[in-house]
């Protein structure tokens, strides 16, 4: 019996790739993102790298290595679960969710990211899109954090390419 239960848990992978395909949040979202925008995605309980991008306006993850990400992101099966667990969540809510897992102190909840790109890149990629389009909620969330102002997303991403 145990054994039927182990083989229906799912990987985070497989969790991730659902939630794409099905969220509303993430179809609007992505389709802000232009053509050249990727984000290299691994996991702490996957092997393997994958890869997140935007066809046609439409979310798509699939296994792989990103070409030439803007981000690579690492994430832990409890920043994965807490994603997943919404999804019907609005971009606003999502995007507050994802920045939350980014500063968590527990590392089984933690996301990391590692920045690859400019303000210029990321603008012209259409990732500030992605950020307009969770609207206030995400603004007044980052006002709360200290992040004010035009120079706030310059500065957050600053502290993203240190790593």
């Amino acid at each position: 019996m145990a054994e039927n239960v182990a083989s229906t848990v799912e990987t985070s992978d497989v969790k991730l790739g659902r939630f794409f395909r099905t969220s509303e949040a993430a179809r609007r979202a992505a389709s802000s993102l232009k053509k050249a925008a990727e984000v290299g995605v691994r996991f702490t309980d996957v092997p393997g790298e994958f890869r997140f991008l935007a066809r046609e306006g439409r979310p798509v993850f699939e296994p792989g290595r990103a070409s030439d990400p803007d981000f690579d992101l690492t994430l832990a099966p409890g920043a994965v679960a807490a994603i997943t667990a919404r999804p019907d969540a609005d971009v606003g809510d999502l995007g507050i969710l994802f920045f939350q897992q980014m500063l968590a102190k527990d590392e089984n909840a933690k996301i990391r990211v590692k920045l690859h790109s400019g303000l210029v890149r990321i603008t012209m990629r259409g990732w500030l899109g992605v950020l307009a389009t969770g609207g206030p909620k995400v603004v007044g969330w980052m006002a709360q954090k200290g992040l004010k102002g035009p120079s706030a997303v310059a500065s957050a991403l600053s502290r993203l390419k240190k790593g």
